[in-house]
């Protein structure tokens, strides 16, 4: 133990004079301005110790390391995972983590998560359990922690957290919070607290919320639902990063493969100048290299968003024109207005059978991808999704090659990559509206990108 103490005390001095050399709270293993966010939960598998060297080993652009999960139990104990912190199991962790603070990677104390109680016991019994926490930031040299609250707390009790950690850390700590996506965008949340009065109160001392876009509550293979929660006017994009699996075996439900997610992010970063990056649930089996190479995935969404050129959405704003629409205010160009989240009436709606939606993109691109926002993304049952289509493309408006097609989709978004492929005008076609009986057809958003 004196070793590891002597070395964090050597590290501490490396990382002071890296802070000098690549300013104040920005890691010099950042390649772009764009969050690249690690959970690191997993330190033993199969009776092996994962270390996350392999971060900074190999130039992936991490920024920050989420070591989790810390739990403040009732017998005045604290665990990470199911051992103390200072458990010898831990030492070479502890090191690891030094040596990745050296190189600029922020690390951040992940508190709380599934396990309950830990909260709880700092809403009411403050005094007793918060100096627990604050000994566990000090005594291991973390730069911020990661609230992870999923159980029932008050406002007043997080302000009052929040508010106590900058108190004794200075307003350099990092604090950061991980909401399931929808308590961003006024949907179900798992806090007890509302999050849009928490940014109101305390703006300034939360550093992002790590939106969790996964196990139910979103998903990142479109843009939808970060695109609802920025719309909603509070909490601005770069204080929202955008959290992911990086394998369904993790949570099993909001998986996106890393093709399409890195095509969501790099749409995200061309649409936000000030995104606010990624996070992914977890390190140790991160697709694509997987347990033999976790550290890939970090390098493969740094490069996504690295760029800053990400698909342009062809189609938003340009002429629209389809079936007869079920009423004025659901036209063709509501489907082409860039936004999924203005109620009901912000789709183009029709009950011709089939129906159709055209787009005049004004003059020929090549096109690389199409998504679909049906009934569900904005919010409508997912009964209402569209479940057979096929789009159509042109560039005389005369002839037309069929591109992608659908003929059992259930989905709430619907995405196609295209190769080799040029169009002026883009045709969707819609054959069965929804999956039973309903004849409407629903298209909040129709997007051709290139």
């Amino acid at each position: 133990m004196t070793v590891r103490r002597t070395l964090v005390r050597v590290v501490a001095g490396l990382v002071a004079a890296a802070t000098v050399l690549f300013g104040t709270g920005t890691p010099a293993a950042a390649a772009n301005s764009k969050r690249v966010v690690v959970y690191y939960q997993t330190q033993y598998s199969n009776g092996s110790y994962v270390s996350p060297l392999g971060l900074t080993n190999n130039n992936t652009g991490v920024t920050d390391l989420l070591i989790g999960a810390f739990h403040l139990n009732s017998d005045l104990s604290v665990h990470l995972n199911d051992n103390p912190p200072g458990n010898a199991m831990f030492n070479q962790m502890w090191t690891d983590v030094a040596a990745m603070q050296a190189k600029g990677v922020h690390a951040i104390g992940m508190v709380g998560g599934a396990a309950q109680g830990t909260f709880q016991r700092l809403d009411t019994d403050f005094a007793t359990y918060y100096p627990l926490l604050k000994n566990v930031v000090s005594t291991y040299h973390l730069d911020g922690l990661d609230l992870d609250v999923e159980e029932y707390m008050s406002l007043a009790g997080v302000e009052r957290l929040i508010d106590q950690l900058h108190a004794d850390f200075g307003a350099g700590f990092i604090v950061t919070l991980a909401p399931v996506a929808t308590a961003l965008s006024g949907g179900g949340n798992l806090s007890g607290f509302s999050y849009d009065q928490l940014y109101r109160d305390r703006a300034s001392s939360i550093a992002w919320f790590n939106a969790q876009f996964y196990c139910g509550w979103g998903s990142l293979s479109s843009t939808s639902g970060y695109d609802a929660i920025i719309n909603r006017g509070v909490i601005p994009a770069d204080r929202v990063v955008a959290g992911t699996l990086t394998n369904p075996a993790n949570c099993g439900s909001g998986y996106v493969d890393p093709s399409v997610l890195n095509s969501t992010l790099a749409t995200l970063t061309a649409k936000y100048p000030s995104f606010g990056g990624v996070s992914g649930w977890e390190y140790f089996n991160s697709l694509p290299g997987g347990t033999s190479a976790p550290w890939q995935w970090a390098a493969s969404v740094s490069a996504a968003m690295g760029s800053g050129t990400g698909p342009t959405n062809l189609a938003l704003g340009k002429s629209a024109t389809g079936s007869t629409s079920c009423n004025s205010n659901e036209t063709p160009a509501k489907a082409v207005n860039g936004t999924v989240t203005g109620g009901n009436s912000d789709k183009f709606c029709s009950l011709t059978s089939p129906a159709q939606l055209t787009v005049d993109l004004g003059s020929a691109h090549s096109v690389t991808g199409l998504e679909i926002d049906h009934a569900g993304a904005g919010g409508e049952a997912a009964s209402y999704n569209t479940r057979a289509y096929t789009v159509q493309v042109s560039t005389n408006a005369t002839t037309w090659t069929t591109v992608a097609q659908a003929t059992a989709n259930t989905a709430g978004v619907s995405t196609h990559s295209l190769t080799g492929t040029s169009a002026r005008y883009v045709r969707l076609n819609i054959t069965t509206p929804t999956q039973g009986t309903d004849p409407a057809t629903r298209v909040y958003e129709f997007k051709v990108f290139g």
